[in-house]
């Protein structure tokens, strides 16, 4: 059998002249002049009057040849080559070794391709068919095949790519790789499970409902196990969560999630381990989790106390398992920084207000500042007084209590409040329509502290009108008292003056709460344009009380007076802490992550604040980043309004980072320097979740006219393919009109000139 011999079509068409009838009645005057118009008989032998009447005959059937018009049309069609696909695996996953006596997914599909290997180069051998094979992981690699192999696959190689599996990504791109040709077929060679990051995530659903489209069938071949409950062993690290700064001494929760593959019903060891001063990382809790069935993720809680300052790093460690296949999923890594004399705050606020989002914004914008926000639902009166001694076992420097009616807090939580601020702590009262004495807080547990005397008539009950006598209208200029409006807190510029000339450009409040009467020991720091006390500030055993009678201060940062508003609520913060007279400038170092995959971008913020938040101007700043090698190059850095910015790439070797920041203020001799460190880590979406999916690969082969075929029956696929029937193309086609041709003319003015020079020369002319 030639599968490329020609097989030829020839036929001819004419177009008469006129009509038919037309031909026939030019042929008829023809035969009529080539009879009646014979040579004279009597003056030519027999054989020269023959001569002539063929001549004649010859040139009348030429003139009707061209008005026939004959046309020669001729098609050859030849046998179209076509292309079979065959993509195999080689992604990290198929060296997963859960095959029979431990041999790995790839070495089954190597040895299943040779034993097809006969069957294929029986297919190649007729002529028209190609076996193009590729393998792929997160991208396609084309493989040369060789007279005798056309799957020369050899051993399996780790590479960059081969972290991810992107089946449908793959499928798409060999499919374009062949466009145009004929295509036979897809033999699509997986364990099924697809891990890949954008933009390689196609799903392979949609790739194979494509190709069924074109009605390319596509055969699926599943190796590895859909492991289960019982059949494979896996402990994973799913998760870990926790806060990035922990105060020296304060608990620091961790929590995480664990997945115990195949390990239903048995108990594993889940630890904490924690890095200490030189370095080491030693185990500081342990916990255990009892496997269910089906793999489910079991959560874990761990608590750790530092008892050093600086950065430590934490890792959530499952115990390795008897008979686990992938032990690099079994720990995760995240960085923590413990602080010394950082601020954390609670906030409890009553009411939603937009007064809180903004002060809760700008607090927590600031590096050195925690805050912990608890709204205290007033339509959920029912449920008061709530419980907060659990929150208030916290190390808190500062309380605020906003829009909040005092029978919200039990006595009890209010006596830890009271005792708190007695040892050191520092509280603000927040203006609103149940705060001070509308909130009953004069009546309270809370009541020696307050700088105002108490006024039980001034009580504001829910669900009734608002009493005006209790609030101040706005609109409401805020300003510095003179006798006191040095004070750090109102501190907006270089001396009182300046400083008061900013009080006096900002914008005024909607309304305040009327004070009363304040206690001797009170300060009203800042005043109204006609003296009526709005911030009033007071000593309470070792700490500090405020009393903010206003609720309307974010219409100074809705008016372009952020930065006044930004640095008198951190002024506040910091005199209630204590803090309001530190020399001591920092800098701060924030990363967006602690924790990425290699060849990630980290993005950073850096910048050199003074004691009251406000950013150095005159600074620069230099960036180092340190490999787990010991390598270190310098980074870029970009100035971002006060702070400055930068991004970490080429971050390709996994272990644990350093990112070193240095400012140097013109007239300083030292430096500043913060470090902040990062785990680069091998982002194995490959072995955390080496289960096969065959019902992937089933969902493949349904959206074609294919198969599912076990590795067994890879032969029979050639087989199949050889025995379809073969598809025609037409590759060529022309045709010939010879009436119009100079050799058809050139026939018919010979036979006249011939027959006209014998008549000529025979003495009839």
């Amino acid at each position: 059998m030639n599968p490329f011999g020609l097989i030829r079509d020839l036929a001819i068409d004419f177009d008469p002249v006129g009509s038919w009838w037309f031909l026939g009645v030019v042929t008829l005057l023809l035969a009529a002049v080539l009879w009646g118009v014979a040579p004279d008989r009597s003056r030519i032998s027999a054989g020269r009057r023959s001569a002539l009447v063929l001549l004649r005959l010859g040139a009348f059937l030429a003139l009707l040849a061209c008005m026939l018009r004959p046309t020669l049309v001729a098609s050859r069609r030849s046998l179209q080559p076509r292309t079979v696909l065959v993509l195999a695996d080689a992604s990290e996953s198929m060296t997963v070794a859960d095959g029979i006596n431990g041999q790995t997914r790839w070495q089954h599909l190597t040895e299943s391709l040779a034993a097809a290997r006969q069957a294929a180069l029986a297919l190649i051998s007729e002529g028209n068919t190609e076996v193009a094979v590729w393998r792929f992981d997160r991208a396609v690699h084309a493989v040369a095949a060789t007279p005798t192999d056309p799957f020369p696959l050899g051993a399996w190689q780790q590479a960059v790519t081969t972290e991810e599996t992107a089946i449908g990504a793959a499928i798409d791109d060999c499919v374009r790789s062949v466009a145009g040709s004929n295509l036979a077929g897809i033999i699509v060679l997986s364990d099924g499970a697809q891990h890949a990051y954008p933009p390689r995530d196609l799903p392979p659903q949609a790739a194979a409902r494509e190709v069924g489209d074109a009605a390319v069938p596509l055969w699926s071949i599943t190796f590895g196990q859909l492991r289960g409950s019982g059949q494979g062993r896996d402990a994973v690290v799913a998760n870990l969560a926790v806060a990035e700064t922990v105060y020296l001494k304060n608990a620091l929760e961790v929590a995480g999630r664990v997945r115990l593959d195949g390990l239903a019903d048995r108990e594993v060891v889940v630890k904490l381990l924690a890095e200490n001063e030189g370095g080491a990382m030693e185990e500081v809790a342990r916990t255990t989790v009892r496997g269910a069935a089906g793999g489910t993720e079991e959560a874990v809680r761990l608590s750790w106390t530092p008892r050093s300052l600086g950065e430590r790093k934490l890792s959530l460690v499952v115990e390795p398992q008897e008979g686990e296949v992938v032990l690099t999923n079994n720990e995760l890594s995240t960085f923590v920084e413990v602080i010394d004399g950082g601020l954390r705050v609670l906030y409890l606020e009553g009411a939603l207000r937009v007064e809180q989002r903004f002060l809760r914004r700008v607090l927590s914008a600031s590096p050195d500042m925690q805050v912990d926000f608890q709204w205290i639902d007033s339509t959920r009166r029912g449920e008061w007084p709530i419980d907060l001694g659990r929150t208030l076992a916290g190390d808190y420097n500062v309380f605020l209590i906003g829009d909040l009616d005092s029978t919200a807090l039990s006595q009890a939580d209010q006596q830890r409040i009271l005792a708190k601020v007695q040892a050191g702590a520092g509280l603000a009262m927040l203006g609103g329509f149940h705060a001070f004495e509308a909130g009953g807080w004069g009546s309270s547990a809370l009541a020696p502290l307050l700088p105002f005397e108490p006024d039980r008539l001034a009580r504001q009950p829910f669900d009734q009108p608002i009493r005006s006598g209790l609030h101040l209208p706005g609109p409401i200029q805020m300003l510095p008292d003179r006798r006191y409006g040095s004070i750090s807190i109102l501190r907006q510029a270089a001396g009182d003056q300046a400083s008061r000339g900013v009080w006096q450009a900002l914008p005024t409040l909607e309304g305040a709460n009327i004070l009363g009467r304040l206690v001797p020991t009170a300060k009203p720091l800042a005043v109204t344009a006609d003296d009526r006390p709005l911030l009033v500030g007071r000593e309470y055993g070792e700490g500090r009380v405020l009393a903010f009678a206003a609720d309307s201060t974010w219409r100074w940062v809705m008016q372009g007076a952020g930065e006044q508003h930004r640095r008198f609520w951190r002024q506040l913060i910091l005199w209630l802490a204590k803090q309001d007279d530190s020399e001591k400038d920092s800098l701060w170092v924030r990363l967006a992550q602690r924790r990425i995959s290699a060849g990630t971008t980290l993005a950073f913020d850096a910048g050199l604040t003074l004691p009251d938040g406000t950013a150095v101007a005159d600074t620069n700043l230099e960036a180092t980043v340190v490999s787990p090698g010991g390598t270190s190059r310098p980074v870029r850095l970009a100035r971002r309004g006060e702070s400055f910015s930068g991004a970490l790439a080429e971050l390709a070797e996994p272990g644990d980072w350093k990112l070193v920041v240095r400012a140097a203020r013109p007239g300083t001799a030292t430096p500043v320097e913060r470090t902040a460190r990062f785990t680069v880590f091998r982002q194995d979406l490959e072995l955390a979740n080496p289960r096969a999916n065959p019902l992937l690969m089933r969902q493949l082969a349904e959206a074609t006219e294919g198969g599912v075929r076990s590795p067994e029956e890879l032969a029979e696929i050639f087989d199949e393919i050889r025995t379809k029937p073969s598809v025609f193309d037409t590759q060529e086609q022309w045709s010939y009109t010879p009436w119009d041709k100079w050799p058809m003319y050139l026939l018919l003015a010979a036979l006249l000139c011939c027959e006209w020079f014998l008549r000529k020369r025979w003495g009839l002319v």
